[in-house]
């Protein structure tokens, strides 16, 4: 198994395109490991401070995170994880009342449909197929 990355300069584009904070982004990427111009995700994430409590900004960071991930997917199996995790983003966008958020993730979605074909989030990306037994 791989630790899930992404190209530096591709999650650059996509933090100015979800408008993060710079102080959330420097935060997130204190723990985070860069190296050769990937960044990647930590075991455990955790925001241990006491003013960078913005629901909106971590919603969009993470939100960055996985557009920049889903630039990067090569098959199928990917490319579902990704839409997994976006998916998971935008039911706690709507949890949390972060509308914004919510709105441009479901845009996001409908940009990547003629790419991934999965109509909306609450749509699975897997192909279930019955057994009888």
């Amino acid at each position: 198994m791989t630790i899930i990355s992404v190209d530096k300069f591709n999650f650059a584009t996509e933090l100015h395109a979800w408008r993060v904070p710079r102080d959330y982004l420097e935060l997130f990427l204190s723990k985070s490991t860069v190296h050769c111009h990937r960044v990647s995700l930590h075991p455990f994430f955790f925001n241990d401070t006491e003013q960078l409590t913005d629901v909106r900004s971590w919603l969009a960071i993470n939100a960055a995170f996985w557009c920049a991930a889903y630039r990067e997917t090569e098959g199928k199996d990917n490319q579902i994880e990704v839409l997994a995790s976006m998916r998971a983003l935008f039911y706690t966008a709507g949890a949390l009342g972060q509308g914004e958020i919510k709105a441009l993730i479901q845009e996001w979605w409908r940009q990547t449909y003629p790419l991934h074909k999965v109509p909306a989030p609450n749509h699975s990306a897997v192909t279930n197929t019955p057994t009888f037994h």
